[in-house]
Order: structure tokens, then sequence, then C-alpha cells
């Protein structure tokens, strides 16, 4: 139902047909943009023919001159909100991701709720990839027959899953085909998990918790799955399609990695508590990688985050940091005014 690029071009000229009805109106004539050298408007052209055959007389050319207005120079100063009776009752991880790279982007989304949209992008992209992958190992696991062949099953829930979110097959294609060769891997290595004792107990579903640490802040979150082994032990396991290097760089800090940290903090992680990320992505996927000590890890982020609340129910500010790589793919740049803030 999209018009075509002939009836587009009909409506432009019907739409300044219309306009030139007005009593005065002035074509503004762009020839340049930075470097590059413009072409007449096709329309203008269209219009100056057409009087031309009706024997009216020319437009008359002028060389406009824009109006110049001194303005004093007032650089934007670094912004340092606070929101103290405005804070979110719960948190995320994503959130807390925010408040630690930049205090404004966290104030940008949780305090004024401001977001993207999302745009509308018919290709596949690495994240869809990643979201129709999550859906097919929860489906495999969750639905399990032990007396069927465990990869006929996984491709079993690749097809329906497929079906369900409405992909095309041919765009999956590709993903589909590093999918294929990571299956059988995947088995392997959930065949040898098994034979330690270890069993998948829960995945996708979502949790709250409200330690004591957070001054009645609650923690939410959904998980991509928790396994329970021998000896009463747990392990919660993220899913990613990234790069197993940059996780393995992640985790050697256990106190940056939020992600891991903040759902043991979520799970009210005891002494027989383990989290991990699983490479699903590469040639040697998948690939465990655990975090070490994460009890302590999370035991330290949760007395940090409640003295940081505190303080910020107390009214403490949120100033944007304005610090890279952070701001080079923020969505409150253009509202922070980073690029325009006074010189410290």
């Amino acid at each position: 139902g999209l018009d075509d690029a002939v009836q587009r071009r009909t409506r432009q000229r019907l739409a300044l047909s219309q306009l030139l009805r007005a009593q005065h109106v002035t074509l503004l004539r762009r020839r340049r943009d930075d470097d590059a050298a413009l072409a007449d408007s096709p329309d203008v052209e269209w219009l100056c023919l057409a009087r031309a055959r009706a024997g009216a007389q020319p437009w008359p050319l002028r060389l406009w001159q824009a109006p110049l207005l001194a303005m004093p120079l007032a650089p934007v100063a670094l912004p340092q909100p606070k929101a103290p009776d405005r804070l979110p009752s719960e948190l995320s991880a994503t959130q807390l991701q925010a408040l630690r790279d930049c205090p404004y982007r966290f104030f940008a989304r949780c305090v004024l709720r401001l977001n993207d949209d999302d745009e509308l992008d018919v290709a596949l992209a690495k994240r869809d990839f990643g979201n129709w992958l999550h859906a097919v190992l929860h489906r495999f696991h969750s639905q399990r027959d032990f007396a069927t062949p465990p990869l006929a099953q996984l491709q079993a829930a690749a097809d329906l899953v497929m079906q369900e979110q409405g992909l095309d097959a041919g765009e999956l294609l590709p993903f589909r085909a590093s999918f294929e060769h990571v299956a059988p891997a995947y088995l392997q290595w959930l065949a040898l998990r098994e034979a330690q004792g270890w069993f998948w107990s829960d995945g996708e579903s979502d949790y709250r918790s409200t330690p004591a640490e957070l001054n009645g802040l609650t923690l939410r979150g959904r998980i991509d799955r928790l396994d329970h082994g021998p000896e009463g032990q747990r392990q919660l396991i993220d899913y990613k399609t990234g790069s197993a290097t940059a996780l393995k760089q992640k985790v050697k800090q256990p106190l940056d990695d939020v992600q891991l940290t903040f759902y043991a903090a979520l799970l009210q992680a005891d002494a027989e508590f383990g989290a991990a990320y699983l490479a699903l992505d590469g040639a040697d996927a998948p690939v465990e990688i655990l975090q070490a000590d994460v009890q302590a890890a999370a035991q330290a982020m949760l007395l940090g985050l409640g003295d940081e609340w505190l303080r910020l129910q107390q009214g403490a500010r949120l100033p944007a940091l304005g610090e890279s790589p952070t701001c080079d793919h923020c969505e409150a740049r253009g509202l922070c005014r980073r690029d325009h803030w006074a010189a410290q």
C-alpha cells in the first residue's frame, strides 16, 4: 500500500502547486552542501518550464543574505540533576549498569523514563539471533523428553520458535547455519554436565528480591537459566552470543561485572551458588566462563549500592560524566549536551 516513486512525485508536486496559491512565496535555493554541489530541484525546474510554456515572466532571482545576530557565548554547564523523590522503586541489571556508567544516563532512562523508539528494521540482526537462540534453548529444556534423541528435539525446537516469532527462514539461514554447527557441541557439553550431576531447573523466569542492605529498593530481573547440581548446589547461566574473549576479560574483575553479580544478589547467593556466562557463538562454542567468588562480589555490590542509593534518596546529584566509550553510543548525549559544555 505504499506509494511508488511516480506517486510520491505526483503527490509532492500537487502539494507544491497548492503552496503557490499563497499570496507571497519565496523559494530558497541552496547550491552547496559543505563541499558537494547540489543540483536544481526537479520540481522547481518543472514549475519554471510550465511558466515558460504559458508565456509568463521568469521569477526574479536575488541573492539571499541571512540576517546576522550577535549572540553572546553561552556554553552549557555540565548537568547535575537530583531526584530524591522520583527514584524508581525497582532496579534491573541494565539500570544498575547505566548508573555505574554515567549517573545522568540513569537519570534520563530511569527517572525521566526517556527511551529511543525502536526502529523498524526488516533485516535480522545479531540481537534477533540471540533472542531466537534463547527461546530455542528454553523450549528444548523446558519440554525435553529424555526418551527422544536430543539433537532431533533441539532442531524441532528451532523450527517451532522460528514459526512462533514469525522469522523468515531465508533471512535466518546464516544464523541457522551457525546454530547447526553449535547444536552438537552444545549437546556434548550438556551430556558432560549432566554426568557431573548438573540439571536444568528453571529458565526465562522473573525474580524479585528486596535485600536488607538496599533501604527498601527491590532488585528485579529475568534469568536465562538456573541449574541445580549435586549436594544442593545452584548455578546461574547467562547465554551470550558475543565474544568469549571479551567475556573472559569481563569476569577477571568480579566487581566490574555487573550482570552476573547482580543476578547473584537477586537470587540471594550463598556458599553453594555459582554463576557463569555460556558463549554460544564461535568456532569453540559453547564456552563456559565462570565468575570466581560471585557471592563475595554480590555482597560487596549490595553494600556499595545501598550506600549510594541512600545518598541519592538524600538528594545527591546525578552528574553527567562525559566519558568514552559510554558517550559514544548514549541516547542521552543530546540531552546532557556534552558537546556544548563549558570548559571545566
